[in-house]
């Protein structure tokens, strides 16, 4: 227990609050045009603390650790290869205001492969009448995340595409890859659900979903 204010909050509630906060001052940063211009050079660090809330919150930190690794390898390979060859995804390159690229990837971009896996199966865990699938649903959902970042990502430089449209090929790929991860979370007993990995999917479809009204 950790007392804020006065008051004693446990750990879950600490990061469920803190996350809020961080989101709330992104959204606000994104919105105006004179601090947007501040907030786009560090928009990964927001994803790095997320990642972080993920880790701090989960019940069985190694097992979760090992979960967001094998995501990461995944996810961020097939970004690799995307980018190189244009084989997955289609053709489409990363900007500079995702923070530090390896092979023309942002090492924040396998981070988010596991933070929406973990927290899109978090989400679906809630409804028992989908237990069977979950996989199949909880894959859907990150396609759903990706179909609203892709107006904001490409406005504020987080990548772009070569073509004048986005290819139906990206969103197949996402899918694909999204459902590999689910199928791993749940067969290799990573699944697990909280609070914190429920709020970190919600707050993440709320800050895409705001900013995609605003411009």
């Amino acid at each position: 227990m950790i007392k804020v204010m006065g008051k004693t909050l446990s750990k879950e509630l600490l990061i469920m609050f803190v996350l809020i906060i961080l989101y709330t001052v992104g959204i606000v940063g994104f919105c105006i045009p004179e601090l947007k211009e501040i907030m786009l050079p560090i928009s990964g660090t927001i994803l790095y603390l997320t990642t972080t809330g993920v880790v701090l919150s989960s019940r069985d930190i190694l097992k979760n650790l090992l979960f967001l690794f094998i995501a990461f390898c995944i996810g961020f390979s097939a970004e690799v290869i995307g980018v190189k060859t244009g084989i997955l995804f289609g053709d489409y390159s990363y900007g500079t205001n995702l923070g530090y690229k390896f092979s023309g990837v942002p090492i924040v971009i396998g981070l988010l492969w596991g933070v929406l896996a973990v927290g899109s199966a978090s989400c679906v865990a809630q409804f028992p009448i989908l237990k069977k699938q979950a996989p199949f649903v909880a894959a859907l959902l990150m396609l759903g995340v990706d179909y609203i970042m892709e107006p904001v990502a490409i406005a504020s430089d987080f990548w772009s595409w070569d073509g004048a449209t986005i290819p139906i090929w990206n969103y197949i790929c996402w899918f694909g890859i999204a459902w590999i991860l689910q199928i791993i979370l749940k067969r290799g007993l990573f699944l697990e659900s909280n609070k914190v990995f429920n709020l970190v999917f919600l707050l993440i479809i709320l800050f895409f979903s705001l900013l995609n009204l605003y411009q």
